[in-house]
């Protein structure tokens, strides 16, 4: 169970124009207004809506230049001449701002953490994509909090946060929008939505998730429903929160109990896809049960050496929220109810509406071709689904009539990073290192696979003629 590895949050809107600014943001914005990336589209997809995507690529092909970086599986984050990411180097949290042109670093700075998070062996303490308007960067390590760093990286506010209780480390990424930096900590006890001004990194409002447990998606903004509402999808159900104050709108129920993928939007539809192992399949026995069966010490919980075969052990980590050692009956019963109603699935959502919605906003729905953590991919009126083991899927946004369903790309294996679209191609990478990139339309046509023989989990982002990539140890920047 892994992290959400999302498409590029920090770029602004593609219909957006880069904003004025003071002397602060000299090192971005004078260069943002010549040469701004037109990446990532108002639909919160992939897009370059006037890139070039390269075909043929690799290590030794196409290579404009390569940079060693620290480990991490942030995105690429592009503005102007600009690329800023995170890393981990083993002992120290970084933000780093790269030339674009060049690939060389114009500076980075150290996260101050005092400790690391705990992650799994496919995790990454530098997993957030750092997010820019242009005068400003602003970075997130579940390790430390959220930190603001000027166009020269000298830091303008930091604000630490509680290290949020989850089993596989952080995974979402800060957006923006107006005056407010947003946040969302799905974790496995207070879980929230944080919104913060982004010129002081005072908080403006902070509202509780009751229920939603561990996520790793980042939210993004949709504005097609008149006023700008906040999406985020977490364990059951995506809610639309008000931008203003916090306040909840609507919400639409049917999704698992763990959320990886983030959401996109196309054809007036918000998509929201989840697949999470076992969900709506796990059976909980009743905890009296466990507790005459296995409960030795007779305290009324159980402890990870009690925990009988099944749920209880096969999922201790999960259900133990609080992290104490110990099953609690309270604990159990409300993993049981969210077991009982998790259900993978991919759903298209009309705008509008108040309070439960799942009845009369759901366009479509979809259960086939799921992802487990790449996001879908909204490009010329079609969704791109791309699921572990190479299969990708491909429906008309509007209906969801299917074009073709889990068809193989030629190249097995995990995917985490999520696909990325220009000029009529599409690309996806696999966890191992191959690119596989493919016409887009109604019928799938490989058009080539480019093996870099290097782990890659963060999403490419696509830039005029380049394609840039990061890696477990690199970021290549591929075009002519």
């Amino acid at each position: 169970m892994l992290l959400g590895f999302l498409l590029l949050p920090g770029e602004r809107r593609a219909d957006e124009a880069p904003p004025r600014g003071d002397s602060s943001e000299a090192m971005l914005a004078a260069v943002a207004r010549a040469s701004w990336p037109r990446f990532r589209g108002p639909n919160g997809s992939g897009v370059a809506i006037d890139g070039e995507l390269p075909v043929h690529f690799g290590p030794t092909n196409q290579v404009i230049w390569k940079t060693p970086l620290p480990s991490g599986a942030s995105s690429p984050c592009l503005w102007g001449d600009r690329i800023f990411l995170t890393g981990y180097d083993g002992a120290k949290l970084e933000t780093l701002c790269l030339d674009r042109r060049t690939g060389q670093v114009a500076w980075r700075r150290t996260a101050p953490a005092t400790a690391i998070e705990k992650v799994t062996s496919m995790g990454s303490p530098a997993a957030s994509t750092p997010v820019t308007d242009g005068r400003r960067v602003y970075v997130y390590f579940g390790s430390f909090g959220l930190l603001s760093y000027d166009g020269d990286g000298r830091e303008e506010w930091r604000k630490p946060l509680p290290t949020p209780v989850t089993q596989h480390g952080t995974g979402t990424s800060p957006i923006l929008e107006g005056d407010l930096l947003l946040l969302v900590s799905d974790q496995d006890v207070d879980a929230y939505v944080l919104a913060v001004n982004r010129n002081t990194g005072q908080t403006v409002w902070k509202t509780e998730r009751p229920g939603c447990r561990r996520g790793f998606c980042t939210p993004l903004i949709w504005r097609d429903a008149g006023e700008p509402v906040l999406i985020v999808p977490g364990t059951l159900r995506v809610v639309a929160y008000r931008l203003t104050d916090g306040q909840p709108l609507w919400r639409v129920d049917g999704l698992p109990n763990e959320m990886c993928a983030s959401p996109a939007l196309g054809a007036g539809l918000l998509f929201v896809s989840g697949w999470t192992p076992g969900a709506g399949e796990t059976k909980f026995p009743s905890f009296q049960s466990l507790l005459e069966q296995a409960d030795a010490d007779k305290n009324g919980s159980l402890s990870r050496a009690e925990a009988p075969p099944g749920p209880a052990q096969q999922h201790f980590p999960y259900i133990d929220a609080n992290k104490d050692g110990q099953i609690t009956r309270a604990e159990w019963e409300a993993m049981a109810e969210i077991f009982a109603k998790s259900t993978n699935a991919l759903l298209a959502i009309r705008p509008g509406g108040a309070g439960d919605v799942t009845t009369t906003h759901l366009a479509w729905r979809e259960t086939r071709g799921l992802p487990y953590v790449p996001s879908p991919l909204f490009y010329r009126d079609r969704l791109y689904l791309v699921k572990n083991g190479g299969l990708i899927s491909c429906f008309n946004a509007t209906n969801g009539v299917a074009s073709y369903v889990e068809q193989k790309l030629g190249a097995a294996g995990d995917y985490y990073a999520s696909p990325v679209a220009a000029n009529g191609k599409i690309c996806v990478a696999s966890r191992r290192g191959v690119l596989t990139v493919f016409e887009a339309g109604d019928v799938l046509k490989v058009l080539a696979q480019n093996e870099l023989g290097e782990t890659t989990l963060a999403t490419p982002a696509v830039s005029g003629h380049c394609l840039y990539v990061r890696t477990q140890d690199h970021l290549f920047a591929f075009g002519e």
